[in-house]
């Protein structure tokens, strides 16, 4: 098992696996987008799993030995399953996944452990409720199986009942395609995690007050994470929306129900917002704990570690209960939960392994033939042509921003073919991007906002390195998405009008300023466009991007090696 796990890691950055005695953390312990995170602990090692929505490879597997650091070990899925979709009020159609489908694919995920097996559950809206398994959660995952081809489900958890041989699991509704909200269903499931038995049980319903009696109203409850101590079963569940929501524990006797419901974390006073959907463990020392996200805008959803307890009347209670009511608040700092090992998160490549380094994505179902590495270079032909927004184009190879505030640069060699477009993107809804084009005898280099070109630069040259700055903070989050003032959004106007740059997307929290840069001897960098607001994803934070096109496809494909590409975290 130990081999296995090495050799599935060889593009892992290393870390020594000395435990240090820092006496604190502090959050947010990941400032990347590991979007609806859930956790398990099996011996002395903790996995994690996220949603990664259309980015493919999909469901990241992290590990970490003391819950505060983690490193990326592999993904769940390779490709991602197609879907037969019907939407309300709308005709069925076939979705596949080999375009980018912004804002689809692989929702909030369920990772446990059963029967000498990591399993992960989770629910595409457009398709059903999927699961697959492993032995070795670094290595190969099994195909995946669907277990309920439906419209609408979300954020599936099982559970397996020891006492009584049967297994259950526990899903929510996406309103957008079922026009379901607030309302939690459970099932019986087979031992083998393949199938549902016989017919639902709502065991809560948010717009039935006198059936399902609650402290507050828990529009958009979702999230569940199905668990069972001592002789209770408990689905926890986020409530109240992503930005301003609360957790909420249900617990019953019987998987079934019916359930009690309570909030057990809410904002308080603490400013953070949305102590929002995550996982419930108990360390191998037997402390509790609960990883969550945050949402804080452009960076999309980035994890927090809570300290948890039990009541003794058994109820669970998240973060630090300031009034002894129950309901715990969020930690800026705390103590460590063990002996730190100093983990760290995959982000700079010199491409000198046999694969890419497994914190690369692409936006859609990959084909083998859209890289290669050999000695030490990244080559990306150009197979797509230039005329599209990189967001919508599928091999665009991106990861997640790192944190706020950093620097990644990327050294490239010109195309020696002409028509090529190549080079360095930060990617939303929309994308901004620099890039390098053979121009005959010189090269331009320029800056653009979708297709459109905000300012340009001839040069000469064959080595180049491009480099994206970025500038933001924590936001302040109960003021997230609050717009700035007419006053304030003129003068931000008229500072881009001169890049013809009018489509200002801006918030008063949580966003990302960046600035486009180049150099011809990697020394001295020229900066190229304004500074510009970075733009968050479909469900997903901003990412970094490499790309290569080209003008004509008709000809065989151009192609542009990179040599590596650094971050640096400020």
């Amino acid at each position: 098992m130990i081999l296995l796990f090495v050799s599935a890691c060889k593009k892992a950055t290393k870390a020594e696996h000395t435990e240090t005695s820092y006496s604190t953390y502090k959050n947010p312990i990941i400032t990347a987008d590991f979007s609806d995170p859930d956790v398990i602990r099996v011996g002395k090692d903790y996995y994690m799993t996220a949603s990664s929505f259309n980015m493919v490879p999909g469901l990241p597997i992290l590990h970490s030995k003391d819950l505060v650091n983690w490193k990326l070990i592999g993904h769940g899925i390779q490709q991602i399953p197609d879907a037969f979709f019907s939407y309300k009020n709308r005709s069925q159609d076939q979705l596949d996944y080999n375009v980018p489908r912004l804002g689809k694919g692989v929702f909030a995920p369920s990772i446990r452990y059963h029967d000498g097996y990591f399993w992960i559950f989770w629910g595409d809206p457009d398709a059903g409720i999927y699961q697959i398994k492993t032995k070795n959660p670094a290595g190969k995952w099994s195909k995946p199986v669907l277990v309920k081809r439906v419209s609408g489900w979300i954020d599936p958890s099982p559970i397996w009942d020891e006492n009584t041989g049967k297994a259950y699991l526990a899903h929510a509704h996406a309103a957008s395609r079922s026009g379901i909200n607030g309302r939690i269903d459970v099932w019986e499931m087979n031992w083998e995690g393949t199938g549902l038995i016989g017919d639902p049980v709502t065991v809560f319903d948010a717009k039935d007050s006198e059936k399902f009696p609650a402290d507050k109203y828990h529009s958009v409850i979702e999230g569940t994470k199905f668990i069972k101590r001592g002789e209770w079963f408990y689905i926890l569940c986020p409530a109240g929306g992503v930005e301003f929501g609360w957790q909420t524990a249900l617990r019953s006797k019987t998987p079934k129900g019916p359930y009690e419901i309570r909030t057990i974390c809410e904002t308080g006073d603490t400013g953070i917002n949305g102590p929002h959907q995550g996982g419930l463990v108990k360390s191998h020392t037997g402390e509790w704990w609960f990883i969550h996200f945050q949402s804080v805008g452009t960076l999309g959803r980035i994890v927090r570690l809570e300290p948890a307890h039990w009541t003794e009347n058994d109820w669970p209670v998240i973060g630090v209960d300031k009034n002894n009511n129950g309901i715990g608040t969020p930690v800026k700092t705390y103590q460590n939960p063990l002996p730190v090992v100093p983990y760290k998160l995959q982000t700079s490549d010199d491409f000198n392994g046999e694969t890419l380094g497994l914190q690369w994505q692409w936006l859609a179902n990959p084909k083998e033939h859209w890289y290669s590495i050999k000695n030490g270079k990244l080559t990306l032909p150009a197979l797509f042509t230039n005329d599209k927004s990189l967001e919508h184009i599928p091999h665009v190879l991106t990861q997640m921003f790192p944190a706020f505030s950093f620097s990644a640069t990327v050294k490239m060699k010109t195309s020696d073919y002409d028509g090529i477009r190549a080079g360095l993107a930060a990617l939303g809804r929309k994308s901004f991007d620099i890039g390098v084009e053979k121009k005959q005898d010189t090269t331009k280099v320029s800056v653009r906002f979708g297709t459109r070109t905000l300012s340009s630069e001839m040069t000469t040259g064959t080595e180049f390195w491009l480099r994206l700055n970025t500038n933001g903070e924590l936001p302040t989050p109960l003021k997230y998405r609050t717009r700035p003032t007419k006053e304030e959004m003129e003068i931000l106007k008229k500072t881009l009008q001169d890049y013809e740059l009018l489509d200002v997307d801006h918030y008063a929290n949580g966003i990302i300023l960046g600035q486009f840069s180049f150099s011809t001897n990697g020394k001295d960098f020229t900066k190229l466009g304004p500074e510009f607001e970075v733009r968050s994803g479909a469900w997903i934070g901003a990412r970094i991007g490499l790309y290569c096109l080209q003008k004509d496809i008709s000809n065989a494909p151009g192609l542009t090696k990179f040599d590596q590409i650094k971050f640096d975290i400020k």
